[in-house]
C-alpha cells in the first residue's frame, strides 16, 4: 500500500472517532468502534484489497455493520451509543471481531494454493450464454420448486430436494452477469441495452418485486451496475444516474412496499392470493401518495431501536444494532450456548437420508428466541445478527476473536481455490465472472447468517456451481458464437 492509501485509509477511523466523541458517545464505546472500524478498513487490504472477491466482502461487512451506521449517526447528530441494549459489550464485540476478521484475511493469503482444484475461468462466449440462462431457469425454477408446498397449503420444507432447490436459488439474481459477459465478449454495440441483457433485467425485477424481498429486488441492478462499471470505469455519468435511480426507488418503492406487503397478504394463503396482495399493494405504493405517507408510518424494520425514524429504510445498513440485541439478551441471561449453535451448521451439511433427523433451519431462529425478537411458537423466522454476534453468544468475548480468526481464514481459503483465485478485472473473459459470484452468493449471506447456516451454504455453493458450469459446458455447444449488431 502506498503512503497515500494508508493515510485514507486511517483517515476514516480518525475522523469517526472525532465525530463520536463531538456527538456525546461514550468514551470506552468510541475508542472500540473506532478500533473496530480500523481493523475492518484494514481488513480490505489484508485480503488483496477491492479486486480481490475477500477484500470486497470485507468492505461490505464493515460498511453494513459500522461505517454506515456511524456516518449515519454523525449525520443525525446523535451519539453512536444512542439506541443500543449494551453499547460497551457491543461495541467490544465489534472491534474483536474485525480485529479477528483483519487476522484471518491476512493468514489465508498466505496459505499454500491448491492446483487443478475448483471451476476454471470462461474465455468462451456461448458459455457466458449458456450459463445465463441455466442460472435463470434453475435459480427462479429452484424458487418455485421450493415455495410449492407452501403455496399447497403444507409447511415449508428445507430438505432433501427442497434444500438443494433452494441452494439453486440463491443464484437467481446473478442471470444478468453472465449475459452482460455473452454480449460484451462478442463485442456488440449496444452493451447494456441489448435485447438479451434487457430481457432478463426485465424478468429479474419483476421476480423481484413478486417474491416480497428487498435484496431479490435490488440485486439485479446492483450487478447491472457493476458489470457497466467494470467496462467503462467509475466516472461514467450513466452509472451513476441508474445508482440514483436505484436508491430512490428503493427507499421510495421497495423498502416500505416489502415491508409492508409481506406482513399484508404478500406471504400468505395460495399463490393466487399472494398475487393479488402484492399487486394490490404495489400498484397503490406507485400511484397513491396518500397510501404511500400511511405505508410509510406503519413500516418498522422489526425489533430495530438503533437508527432514528427517518432512517429506518437503511436499518439493514446499520447491522450494529441488530447484533447488539442478541449480544444484550446474551449478557444479561447469560445465555451462552457453547458449542451447539457452530456445530449445528455440520448437521445442516449432512444429507437427509443419512441423517433423518437433521436440523432443516440455521440457528438464527433459535437466537432469536433468546434475543425475544420471535414469539414463543415461531420456528421459523430466521433473524439476522451475524457471525461476531453468534460467536459472542456461542464463547464470549474470547470466542468472537479467535472465532472470527478461524472462520474467515477458512472460509476465504476455500473460495480462493475452488474458484482459482479470482479478481476484478475490465476483461470479461477469465475468473472475473467468479469473483462477481462469490460477492453475490456471500455478499448478504456473510453480514446477516449465523455460523452454523454460513458452515452448511459454502459447500452446497460450491457443489452446485459446479454444476452448472458442467451444464452449460454440455448445452454451450447449441448456443450461437455470434450477437446481432444492434
Amino acid at each position: 500500500m502506498s503512503r497515500h492509501q494508508h493515510l485514507a485509509l486511517l483517515s476514516i477511523p480518525i475522523l469517526g472517532l472525532a465525530g463520536q466523541l463531538l456527538t456525546g458517545t461514550d468514551l470506552n464505546v468510541a475508542v472500540l468502534f473506532t478500533a473496530g472500524l480500523f481493523f475492518g478498513m484494514y481488513s480490505v487490504p489484508a485480503a488483496g484489497g477491492l479486486r480481490s472477491p475477500a477484500g470486497m466482502l470485507n468492505a461490505m461487512l464493515v460498511a453494513k455493520f459500522l461505517l454506515i451506521a456511524i456516518a449515519i449517526k454523525l449525520v443525525t447528530l446523535a451519539p453512536s451509543d444512542e439506541g443500543l441494549l449494551a453499547p460497551l459489550a457491543t461495541a467490544g464485540v465489534m472491534a474483536l471481531g474485525f480485529a479477528g476478521l483483519f487476522a484471518g484475511s491476512l493468514m489465508q493469503r498466505h496459505l499454500p494454493s491448491l492446483q487443478g482444484v475448483g471451476v476454471p475461468g470462461i474465455h468462451d462466449p456461448r458459455m457466458y450464454g449458456a450459463l445465463s440462462i441455466i442460472v435463470l431457469i434453475f435459480g427462479y425454477g429452484g424458487l418455485a420448486f421450493s415455495m410449492a408446498p407452501e403455496l399447497s397449503g403444507e409447511s415449508l420444507q428445507t430438505g432433501g430436494a427442497f434444500g438443494v432447490a433452494r441452494v439453486m436459488s440463491s443464484f437467481k439474481s446473478f442471470a444478468i452477469v453472465p449475459a452482460l459477459y455473452y454480449v460484451w465478449l462478442l463485442g456488440s454495440r449496444r452493451f447494456m441495452t441489448h435485447p438479451l441483457v434487457l430481457s432478463i433485467l426485465t424478468v429479474q425485477l419483476i421476480a423481484g418485486v413478486f417474491t416480497t424481498g428487498k435484496a431479490d429486488a435490488m440485486e439485479p441492478l446492483a450487478f447491472y451496475f457493476f458489470v457497466g462499471v467494470l467496462r467503462y470505469g467509475f466516472l461514467d455519468k450513466r452509472l451513476w444516474a441508474l445508482a440514483a435511480t436505484a436508491v430512490f426507488y428503493y427507499v421510495v418503492i421497495v423498502s416500505p412496499y416489502s415491508q409492508y406487503v409481506r406482513v399484508h397478504g404478500g406471504r400468505q394463503g395460495s399463490g393466487e392470493d399472494r398475487m393479488e396482495a402484492m399487486t394490490t399493494v404495489l400498484w397503490q405504493m406507485a400511484t397513491d401518495e396518500d397510501f404511500r405517507q400511511m405505508v410509510n408510518a406503519r413500516v418498522r424494520p422489526y425489533g430495530n431501536t438503533y437508527l432514528r425514524e427517518e432512517w429506518q429504510p437503511f436499518a439493514r445498513f446499520a447491522m450494529v444494532g441488530e447484533a447488539d440485541r442478541l449480544i444484550a439478551a446474551t449478557e444479561q441471561q447469560e445465555a451462552f450456548t457453547g458449542w451447539e449453535t457452530i456445530t449445528w451448521g455440520f448437521q445442516l451439511m449432512m444429507p437427509s437420508f443419512l441423517f433423518p433427523d437433521k436440523p432443516v433451519w440455521g440457528t438464527s431462529n433459535y437466537l432469536a428466541h433468546i434475543a425475544g425478537d420471535v414469539n414463543e411458537t415461531d420456528m421459523t423466522t430466521q433473524v439476522a445478527y451475524g457471525v461476531m454476534a453468534n460467536l459472542y453468544n456461542a464463547f464470549s468475548f474470547g470466542g468472537v476473536f479467535f472465532g472470527s480468526l478461524i472462520f474467515f481464514a477458512v472460509f476465504y481459503y476455500l473460495l480462493r481455490n475452488w474458484f482459482c483465485n479470482p479478481g476484478w478485472t475490465s476483461s470479461p473473459a477469465g475468473a472475473t465472472i467468479w469473483y462477481l459470484l462469490i460477492v453475490a452468493s456471500f455478499g448478504h449471506s456473510l453480514v446477516e447468517q449465523s455460523v452454523a447456516g454460513l458452515i452448511a451454504a459454502v459447500p452446497a455453493t460450491l457443489v452446485v456451481v459446479l454444476v452448472f458450469v458442467i451444464a452449460a459446458r454440455y448445452i454451450s455447444s447449441f448456443f450461437p458464437g455470434y450477437v446481432v449488431r444492434i
